[in-house]
């Protein structure tokens, strides 16, 4: 196993994503390419919809935080263990 920067109860999930993600949290939620700057639309949409999505992004890095790389390997293993007495039966 490598060694990780801090206990896995201290690393998040966010922690990781940006650890191994080329993409910031805010960008995950995808605007497309401004259209026709003639259209008052496509000249504001994008400010709109950054606004209506930043509490999003919040919420979704806020939760990411909750989870543990600790909590996700208690998971795996209960699973693993889960699927191994399965295969027993």
């Amino acid at each position: 196993m490598p060694n990780l920067p801090a206990p896995p109860k201290e690393i998040t999930l966010l922690d990781i994503y940006q650890a191994v993600e080329s993409t910031n949290l805010d960008d995950v939620i995808g605007i497309h390419e401004r259209g026709n700057h003639t259209c008052p639309v496509a000249r504001n949409i994008h400010d709109v919809l950054k606004d209506a999505y930043a509490p999003v992004a919040k919420a979704m890095s806020d939760s990411m935080r909750e989870v543990t790389l600790a909590n996700m390997l208690a998971d795996y293993r209960n699973r693993i263990g889960v699927k191994a007495r399965q295969l027993e039966q």
